[in-house]
């Protein structure tokens, strides 16, 4: 048989069952289309790392899963960033969808500048319908130009050298806080997405699933997102028994600092984007009105909230406005908000108190 397309092995590797067994073997013996199945899933790990996964930040879930970790110090900084990193998926633009299509698409808007931060409320069904989205490379070609690295530093001192702007630190630590510290930084990458309409259609035949008609404009776009320095600091409080035993664990907080990412686009706007965006099949109406209602999309970045599970408002911080997510019960608590041309994001297994201090005592 004939060897399948990238946009074929990159749907395989999330719903295997989609295919024949032909397929499906032909997939797994074919040297060629095994090895590019390999770089696929590979670019796939990347670009998702690069862009958040999963955008929905779930506090309790993080909590969980760093508390069972936290006996493995060296891994403790990747594995206890889960929220964190949840929070600077919607700073870094991909809080509209959460599928792979929309997490990318969402991305690659016309030189988009985040400035503000706006709740989205969706529901369980929400985050179930949108699921069921086609994948990036169903309704396009994914191409990671300049892979990330991720260095770790033993010093906020060494980390400032290697960055593109002046790092912050907070000087106003909850109780019992600052003894064990880790940073490490994400290093510069680019990456493009161009859209297909061949390629959608092709989808539509394969999976018998409609979709709207790709815009002669969007129809060959290319966009393009180039992302800058990304910098983790991760704050432990010391091995307290009192501490520890009212936490479950040894509490921690994550300290993002981003330069804003670049996004250009050669043909289509961010209106044409977001129309058809927000024509997918299972974005309920109530969703789209809530990303239409938000006005200047070219500034604003949608932030996901699960309504039976967090609670999201405006605060000031920093001397700006930011949008706050979680509460004081210390299960978890996170803010996030644009300055300068930076994006900050502090948030852990903490009270919505003690993160406000750090936020607000970085200098």
């Amino acid at each position: 048989m004939k060897h399948l397309d990238d946009g074929e092995l990159r749907r395989m590797l999330d719903d295997a069952e989609a295919f024949t067994e032909e397929q499906r073997v032909h997939a797994q013996t074919c040297q060629n289309c095994s090895a590019r199945s390999a770089a696929i899933a590979q670019d796939s790990q990347l670009a998702a790392g690069l862009l958040g996964g999963d955008v929905t930040p779930d506090t309790a879930c993080a909590y969980l899963r760093v508390r069972d970790r936290a006996a493995v110090p060296r891994l403790f900084t990747i594995s206890s960033r889960t929220f964190a990193a949840s929070a600077l998926a919607a700073a870094l633009i991909v809080a509209l969808i959460f599928t792979p299509l929309g997490g990318y698409a969402r991305s690659f808007l016309t030189i988009f500048e985040p400035q503000h931060f706006a709740p989205i409320e969706i529901s369980r069904g929400d985050l179930r319908d949108l699921r069921l989205l086609p994948q990036a490379d169903d309704v396009g070609t994914q191409r990671l130009i300049r892979k990330p690295k991720r260095v770790n530093y033993e010093s906020l001192e060494v980390a400032q050298r290697h960055m593109g702007f002046t790092l912050l630190r907070p000087t106003a630590l909850p109780a019992h806080f600052g003894v064990v510290r880790a940073f490490s930084a994400m290093t510069p990458g680019e990456m493009t997405f161009t859209f297909s309409a061949a390629k959608a259609r092709a989808f539509e035949r394969r999976s018998h699933k409609a979709l709207p008609s790709m815009p002669p404009e969007l129809d060959g776009t290319t966009v393009r997102v180039q992302t800058g320095h990304v910098f983790n600091g991760h704050y432990e409080a010391s091995e307290n028994r009192q501490s520890r035993a009212a936490h479950k664990g040894t509490p921690f907080f994550e300290l993002i600092e981003a330069q804003a990412p670049r996004v250009t686009s050669t043909g289509a706007t961010l209106e044409q984007f977001e129309r058809y965006l927000l024509a997918m099949p299972n974005v309920s109406p109530q969703l789209a009105a809530q990303i239409r209602a938000l006005g200047d999309i070219q500034n604003t970045v949608p932030v996901p909230v699960v309504i039976d599970k967090q609670t999201a408002r405006r605060v000031s911080v920093n001397g700006v406005q930011g949008l706050a997510i979680g509460d004081n019960t210390g299960l978890g608590a996170g803010v996030m908000w644009e300055k300068n041309g930076i994006i900050y994001v502090v948030g852990g297994p903490l009270s919505m108190n003690d993160v406000m201090t750090v936020a607000n005592g970085l200098r």
